[in-house]
């Protein structure tokens, strides 16, 4: 097996995300990137080295590596996979200011959704790495009622932009208030509205997927079962 080997490598909202094999037991000498980056192991076990202390990472972690951080790294005995994000410039938007690995679900999610070249994925993800900040309960009302608009589906960009704040602001403070990312909290407000309408019209399912904002009826097909594990159909016969 050759030592590493790129399996992917995408351009997804101002930065590349690259997927990355490394052969078992590799090390790569000590070294220091020009910019931030963001790790999110795939598979295997990976270890870094840097200040003096040694961090293992198995699937699902999530590392970040503040600008010009000296460090090495190694693999365990089954090699790893691992999902590299790197910004265009030195840093991202929002700066990575600590070196660090943990566990975070949400954080892992995010990071596959990149592989689909989700642009909101990105906002998400930084979002679930930083510090809590004082909440913004007026930021995440205002948010959560253009999210309740059933005709219009923006993007995490956008309503940032119409807020006037950064896309990870918005996001870190609408997860801090609801407990949900913006894009998940629309997906749920979608299967309720079809539910409703599931249990209450005898609509066909398909223009019910289309009167709830839905790109068609597998795409609300997917959305449920990844919601309620169960598809619309289930609901209906019930």
């Amino acid at each position: 097996m050759n030592p590493s080997e790129v399996l992917l490598e995408t351009r997804v909202a101002g930065s590349t995300v690259t997927v990355v094999r490394y052969a078992p037991f590799q090390e790569i000498r000590a070294h220091a990137h020009g910019e931030e980056g963001l790790t999110i192991v795939l598979r295997g076990t990976f270890l870094e080295e840097a200040q003096h202390r040694t961090k293992t990472a198995d699937a699902g972690s999530v590392a970040t590596r503040p600008y010009g951080l000296r460090h090495t790294n190694r693999f365990g005995p089954h090699g790893a996979v691992i999902l590299a994000v790197i910004p265009d410039g030195d840093r991202f938007d929002e700066p990575i200011r600590e070196w660090g690995w943990a566990d975070i679900p949400l954080a892992f999610r995010a990071g596959l959704r990149l592989i689909a070249r989700d642009d909101d994925a990105l906002p998400d993800l930084l979002a679930t790495l930083g510090p809590r900040q004082r909440q913004d309960r007026v930021l995440a009302a205002r948010t959560r009622r253009l999210l309740d608009d059933a005709e219009a589906r923006p993007s995490l960009s956008t309503l940032a932009k119409t807020m006037d704040v950064h896309p990870v602001h918005l996001a870190r403070q609408f997860r801090q208030t609801y407990g949900v990312s913006p894009r998940d909290y629309r997906t749920l407000q979608m299967v309720r509205r079809a539910t409703t309408a599931i249990l209450g019209t005898t609509a066909p399912l398909t223009q019910i997927a289309h009167d709830c904002g839905f790109a068609d009826h597998s795409h609300m097909c997917r959305a449920f079962r990844r919601v309620a594990g169960w598809s619309p159909s289930r609901l209906r016969a019930s």
